[in-house]
This record gives C-alpha cells, sequence and structure tokens, in this order.
C-alpha cells in the first residue's frame, strides 16, 4: 500500500488542511484506506433533529469526551477503508478494478510461498491474483464438499426437479457493486436482473453484458460490457404486506399507508421507507451535498474523508435505536413500523452505521443481479486453476523469523447443523514465506496462534459481533405465483377457491414483508432452468433475533411454519403444488461460517476495526467480508478485502 509520510502536530495546533482537526491535535500519517459510503445515486442516510455535520457532535455529547486524539486518528483509519482511499487520495477501487480484470498486475516481486487459509470469495480472489504474479499458492479449506463460504447454491438432488437450483446464502448484487460485476464479467460468468419488486412475468428480462461504468474522482474511467446500462423497471406493488392481522398489497400501502401504519400506533400519512430515508439525511450531510431538486451529490474526495471520520466520530457509539429516539425524537409506535416494514427490528441494538450502509444497498430504487446459473458459478469461476485441498482443518499457526508453520487435520460430519463428526487424525504440516487468513474471526477463535497475536488483534478476533441469517426454502411443481386469477380458476377446475387477499395477479420476483416469525418471502425473478415448471421459493427470509427463533426449531419444523405462513397470504390451494422437498440454511448452525457476517455493536468500528485487515510480523494477512466494513455480508467486501490482502503481501515482501 502506497503510503503518506505521518504529518505530525503540536499540542493544541490545527491542521491546516482538515476541518475535523478543530477539535485538537492530529496525527494524519500512516492509515490505511478505502472508498464508498453512499452514492450520489443510492444513498440513503439521516438525522432530521440535527442541523448537519457540525451539529453531530450534539448527538453525541456526554457519550464521547470532546477532544479524543485516538479515536480521532481511529475515525479517521476507518473513513479512509469505508472510502476505500489513502492518504494521498487515491482511488483504491478504480486499482482494484484494474487488478481483478487483469488491466494491471501486483508489482513484481521475488517469488515466495503462500499458503490461503479459506477458499471463500477473498481467500480465491487473494490467490488469483498471487498466482498471475508468480507466487507459489496453495488454498486450504476445511469444507470437504465444497469451496465458496457463504456463497452456497442448493441444487441437483437436493430437488424433486434436479433442474431447479435456490441460494442458501449470497443471491442479489446491487448494480452499485463494480467489484463483484466487473470480476464476473472478466470471468465470464453470465448474469442477469434480480427483481426485488415484482415485474409482469414476460417477457423476461435479460441484461447479459449490461455495461459497468465507474467514474472515479480522479477524473478517470473504467467500463466494461458492450451492453446498454440496465436500470429496473417499476413494480407492481402486487406483493404483500401481512401486519397486525392486516394484508394488503405493497401498491395499496404505498397509496394510502395510513391504517397500517395506525395499527402500531403512529398516525401518519409516510411510508416506512420515506420516513427512514429522511431519518437519514444528517448522516448524509457530512459526505454529501443536497441539490436543489433533492438529490445528493459526493463532496469531493478530501471533504468526503472529513466528514466520513467526523460521522465516525460523532456517531460510532450509537445504536440505531438510540439514534432515532435521541437524534430524530421517534415514538416508540413510529421505531415499530419503520423497523417491521423495513427489516430494522431485529438489529435495533447493532451500530447505527450499519444501518446507514446497508440503507444504500437494500432498497426498491437499486437495480439488482443475479448470476443465471447461480451464485456458485462466480466461486466455481474463481476456483478454476487453483491449488485447493479441501477437508483441511487448519488448528495451529506458528510464526518465526523464516517463515509460518500451519498445522491442519481432517474433519468428518456434515457442514450445517452437525451433532456428528468432528476435527481430528492425521496431522498435516504446511510451511509458507507468508499466510493469508481468509476465514470468519469467529473460526479464528478455534485456532492456536505462537506466539499469540497482538492483542488488538485478539481482541477483534474475540469480540466482534457476528450476526446471523437463515433461510426456508419451498419448491413447488408449478410457477402458481406467475398465475393470474383466471388461470387459478382453469387449473382448480370444481376445486377452485377464492385467494385469500383479493384476486391473485401474475407477476415474477418481489416479495412479501410480514411481522409473522418467517418475516420476509421473496419469489424467483426468471422462469427455471432447462424449461422446468416449477421453482423454488424463499418462503422465510430473516436476520439477528429473528433468524435465532428459526435456527431452534427442528429442520421439519421450519418447513412446516414457513409454508403455514405462506398459505396465510396466498390460499390453502397453493398446498397442492408443494413437493416434500424442502431446505433450510442457519448460517449460525454452519460449522465453518459460525454466523452470517458481522455487524457491529455501538463503539466497535472505530475500537476494534482498525485492527481487523492488519497485517502481523509482516507474515500474516487478513481477508474476508468483515476486514471491509463498508460491505459486510456482500460479496463485494469479500472482493475488496482479498485484493487489500494480495496488495499488502507484495507490499511486505
Amino acid at each position: 500500500m502506497r503510503r503518506a509520510p505521518p504529518v505530525r502536530v503540536r499540542e493544541g495546533a490545527r491542521c491546516p488542511e482538515c476541518p475535523f482537526c478543530r477539535v485538537g491535535r492530529w496525527d494524519a500519517g500512516a492509515m490505511i484506506s478505502r472508498r464508498g459510503l453512499l452514492f450520489a445515486s443510492g444513498g440513503v442516510v439521516t438525522a432530521a433533529a440535527l442541523t448537519g455535520p457540525g451539529a453531530g457532535a450534539s448527538l453525541a455529547a456526554g457519550a464521547t469526551p470532546q477532544d479524543d486524539p485516538a479515536r480521532r486518528e481511529a475515525a479517521l483509519i476507518m473513513a479512509r477503508r469505508i472510502l476505500l482511499t489513502d492518504a494521498d487520495h487515491n482511488d483504491l477501487t478504480l486499482d482494484y478494478l484494474k487488478l481483478l480484470t487483469g488491466r494491471t498486475r501486483l508489482k513484481p516481486t521475488d517469488t515466495r510461498d503462500v499458503v490461503v487459509v479459506g477458499a471463500g470469495v477473498s481467500g480465491m480472489v487473494c490467490a488469483r491474483l498471487l498466482q498471475a504474479a508468480g507466487h507459489r499458492v496453495r488454498v486450504l479449506e476445511a469444507n470437504r464438499s465444497r469451496v465458496g463460504g457463504r456463497v452456497k447454491t442448493f441444487r441437483g438432488e437436493v430437488w424433486q426437479d434436479g433442474r431447479l437450483h435456490a441460494e442458501a446464502g449470497a443471491m442479489r448484487i446491487p448494480s452499485s457493486h463494480l467489484l463483484t460485476l466487473a470480476l464476473a464479467d472478466h470471468l465470464k460468468v453470465p448474469r442477469r436482473p434480480f427483481d426485488l419488486v415484482d415485474l409482469p412475468p414476460t417477457p423476461d428480462q435479460v441484461s447479459n453484458d449490461s455495461k459497468v461504468t465507474y467514474k472515479s474522482w480522479t477524473g478517470e474511467e473504467f467500463s466494461s460490457g458492450e451492453a446498454p446500462v440496465y436500470v429496473a423497471p417499476k413494480g407492481l406493488g402486487s406483493r404483500f404486506v401481512h401486519v397486525n392481522g392486516q394484508t394488503v398489497s405493497k401498491g395499496a400501502y404505498s397509496a394510502d399507508p395510513g391504517p397500517i401504519n395506525k395499527s402500531f400506533g403512529w398516525n401518519s400519512n409516510q411510508t416506512t421507507a420515506a420516513a427512514f430515508d429522511k431519518a437519514l439525511d444528517t448522516a448524509r450531510a457530512y459526505t454529501m451535498v443536497k441539490n436543489p431538486d433533492g438529490t445528493w451529490t459526493d463532496k469531493p474526495i478530501a471533504e468526503r474523508v472529513e466528514g466520513m471520520a467526523k460521522l465516525l466520530y460523532d456517531m460510532d457509539g450509537y445504536s440505531l435505536l438510540r439514534y432515532l429516539q435521541e437524534g430524530e425524537g421517534w415514538s416508540d409506535a413510529q421505531i415499530q413500523a419503520v423497523g417491521t416494514l423495513e427489516n430494522l427490528t431485529s438489529r435495533l441494538s447493532y451500530g447505527f452505521l450499519h444501518s446507514v450502509f446497508d440503507a444504500g444497498d437494500i432498497n426498491p430504487s437499486v437495480t439488482y443481479f443475479e448470476f443465471n446459473a447461480g451464485t456458485d458459478a462466480l466461486t466455481e469461476a474463481l476456483a478454476k486453476d487453483l491449488h485447493i485441498e479441501r477437508g483441511q482443518v487448519v488448528t495451529r499457526v506458528a510464526t518465526d523469523d523464516s517463515g509460518v508453520t500451519l498445522t491442519a487435520e481432517p474433519e468428518t460430519g456434515p457442514e450445517d447443523e452437525a451433532c456428528d463428526g468432528a476435527i481430528g487424525g492425521k496431522a498435516t504440516e504446511y510451511r509458507a514465506d507468508m499466510v493469508v487468513l481468509a476465514v470468519p474471526f469467529a473460526a479464528l477463535r478455534h485456532v492456536d496462534f505462537a506466539p499469540l497475536l497482538p492483542y488488538g488483534k485478539r481482541r477483534a478476533i474475540n469480540e466482534l459481533k457476528h450476526d446471523t441469517a437463515h433461510k426456508v426454502l419451498l419448491e413447488f411443481t408449478e410457477r402458481w405465483w406467475e398465475w393470474d386469477e383466471n388461470t387459478w380458476k382453469d387449473k382448480l377446475g370444481t376445486d377452485y377457491r377464492p385467494a385469500p387477499h383479493g384476486d391473485a395477479v401474475a407477476a415474477v420476483g418481489g416479495g412479501c414483508v410480514s411481522d409473522e416469525a418467517s418475516r420476509f418471502v421473496y419469489f424467483p425473478s426468471h422462469p427455471s432452468d432447462g424449461g422446468a415448471p416449477g421453482g423454488v421459493v424463499l418462503a422465510a427470509y430473516n436476520w439477528a433475533e429473528d433468524a435465532l427463533r428459526f435456527d431452534s426449531l427442528t429442520p421439519a419444523d421450519r418447513h412446516t411454519e414457513a409454508l403455514e405462513h405462506l398459505t396465510e397470504l396466498y390460499g390453502e390451494r397453493i398446498r397442492r403444488y408443494v413437493t416434500d422437498r424442502h431446505v433450510s440454511q442457519s448460517w449460525l448452525r454452519n460449522r465453518w461460517a459460525l454466523g452470517e457476517a458481522v455487524i457491529e455493536t455501538p463503539g466497535q468500528l472505530l475500537s476494534l476495526g482498525p485492527h481487523v485487515a492488519t497485517p502481523v510480523a509482516g507474515r500474516l494477512f487478513f481477508a474476508g467480508d468483515h476486514c471491509q466494513p463498508r460491505y459486510h455480508a456482500w460479496i463485494s467486501g469479500a472482493i475488496a478485502s482479498g485484493t487489500e490482502a494480495a496488495v499488502q503481501l507484495v507490499d511486505a515482501i
């Protein structure tokens, strides 16, 4: 990594380049970097009771020491990591795009023996870049059956119709996640739209190599693909909102939010999405400027870094709940309404800034893509030509002056909800000059290190909050969600009964939201592979506390509850098309993932974040989406982190 020499400012002086330094001494040197929080096209971030970046300190008054140089230094480190830039304001997104697509390579160095631990996206990205640069790379993967980490596609014999597939993990890629899209295009992995909103079932929407364009603040532009840029059309609004005993279409709710809102005790005619978007405006103002037409534009990069550092300094200690209560003055009723419909309730106790970042990635205004053959098409393409040894669980990492010795043992038993099997058997030792640990920090808690890792790194491994997510997938022999009411009548004949909540609307994609335990439903965006007449519905998708309640059920009970919820929405008539095949995925009960993703609790971004991706002794390097604070739980975070680890490693040679 390129780094600027440290700039030392005497006690009490102000840095002439940084308004953020007005609170006291500042050390701007030797910071790691990154790019991205809020994009002018889609960031959603606010605190209406405040008046702007200068007022952020008033929100944090009493919670944070007024002049805390160590906290300000941590804020600057993390601001650069979030924004993917460095001390010289270089654009690392642009650099990474070029590396990932082969337009540039890592700087030439003497050849090294490198072991990458973990064949997830970050590990394989790192391994490919190092291998392309001429290094000897071996990848160790604990899972015997597959690569990909939390990219996992259920296919084949899992289903009654072996032509079907469905996603246990990553399933959608926002159009703003350029690293993922550009890498997939480079690897020739076809993609198509993922419909977050419901659309007419014909004609099927395709995008092929929809152009990816990135305009850097440096003035340089990166692009790949030839087809026109795909923009998702407006949804039909036929999917359901089901809360407090009321069921209405999303279109009906958008047209008249009042009755549903009032069922929570919130007397408002504003949609929950609009309310939350407004609640994030002040946070937006730290890094963006509001235009007369209501849109937002990024500030120049230097101001954006300063603003992001100030945002982190002011608000890292806030949970989402506390921010909405104290910063926005929201009532419990409004919090409950918005939390339920916008999937925030289960994460109200988590750090406010995670919701800031996530809001720009998950909302109906964003265009999404999926990989035609399943998300594991990307990980299979990444694995090609790599030397990967599966079923090797690293149990010990010993570093000395000349290199690193890894001890790995075989494993038995299934990867999910394993009550049988164990780690143990004939151990294998691997010797390397350098090692990249591209596994979740939750997994590193079970690895012995000699010597001990630095205190800050150990704290991050031990304390970072690893959230969970749960999915229940149901197979149907016919795609009934694409039928209108006349089709239902034709299909059922004398057995026809009306739908419980109005006539059916033919649609693909989109989903329903509910206050039932299942929480969210998503329908396929495209016809089934190979002309299969049926398809797989994501009948329950939940996070955090909501997911923990599903984790505790048996797989059979999860299936029963998800199907019962779906019949409440669409009627008993759907039961005649459900098969006996169903599958659930608990990422907390996956023995190699140990959770869905890192999502910091209040204060962890600044207290633990600077230690997460820092190399140790020039021998140990760290990768994974947990190392990229802007993109936790996203493929893009894993790609950015794997690229950064490769850059760090060659810089250390």
